[in-house]
């Protein structure tokens, strides 16, 4: 259960003021610390399933990744205190296989801070790192974190891989689990991680992961930020794969500005009826 925002230890962000601009009180614009920031990051706790929010970087052209093709590369000072506060608050961290490989991806090691956050929230030590990949064609080093202690780490994985396949993941301390068919259901995936206790779901990618999720109606929450630099060139989106059957909408909840000049944006699902009163009004 998490604990009340007057419990919460003020901390400071080292990366200068971040400003809310915008929230659902509609109230005045004002400086925020960490405890403010958690209070606005939590995640919400619908009954009896997950709650997925995904998060992503991206250049004022609209490119989410930067000129050495990682998203390293467009953030802010800011953009990677809330990208870490974030994790900071998961149960779980969902990532396709391209963006382990490609980012460099390993079991998730916190910081000080972040451990703190997590005990006053009454989550586990550490996030775990659930891996969606159809080959599980990955390195077993991805089960040592980069430093230090860090979580477990999960490869969900097609069906019909031969034992000598998935043994040297297995050994090096990865849960594998195989879904059942030659498709990943990520509606029955999202489902199974809520149902063991990990319904607090950060996505970071990569596009067509965020892409699978909307198109299954898996995704509750996006968070953009929009990072003061245009890089040119043929960056990706944040999503990539089939045009979705009907746009995904969401409404506005909150945003945020820092003195970096990021831009925080952070959207939430909008259901049936607050879209009809929308297009009535």
């Amino acid at each position: 259960m998490a604990s009340s925002g007057t419990d919460l230890v003020e901390m400071t962000c080292d990366d200068g003021p971040v400003q809310l601009i915008f929230s659902p009180d509609d109230g005045a614009a004002r400086i925020l610390n960490d405890s403010d920031l958690v209070e606005l990051y939590r995640h919400p706790a619908p009954e009896g399933r997950g709650w997925v929010r995904s998060n992503f970087v991206m250049s004022l052209d609209g490119s989410v990744q930067g000129p050495d093709g990682r998203s390293g590369s467009i953030n802010t000072e800011s953009d990677h205190h809330v990208f870490a506060l974030q994790r900071a608050l998961a149960d779980a961290i969902l990532v396709g296989a391209n963006t382990v490989r490609f980012e460099g991806y390993r079991a998730v090691d916190l910081e000080p801070w972040q451990l703190q956050i997590r005990e006053q929230e009454g989550l586990a030590p550490y996030p775990m790192l659930v891996v969606i990949s159809a080959s599980a064609d990955l390195d077993p080093l991805i089960a040592a974190p980069a430093e230090g202690v860090g979580g477990a780490v999960m490869i969900i994985t097609t069906a019909g891989k031969s034992a000598e396949d998935l043994v040297p993941l297995r050994d090096a301390g990865i849960t594998v689990l195989e879904a059942e068919g030659p498709a990943l259901d990520l509606a029955h995936i999202v489902d199974q991680l809520a149902g063991t206790g990990f319904q607090r779901l950060l996505c970071e990618g990569g596009p067509r992961l965020h892409n699978d999720l909307l198109a299954a109606g898996m995704l509750d929450e996006v968070c953009l930020t929009l990072a003061p630099v245009v890089v040119g060139g043929q960056g990706l989106r944040s999503t990539s794969g089939a045009a979705l059957p009907l746009p995904s909408a969401f409404r506005l909840h909150h945003a945020l500005y820092a003195e970096d000049g990021a831009l925080f944006t952070d959207y939430r699902v909008a259901s049936a009826g607050s879209l009809d009163a929308a297009a009535k009004s």
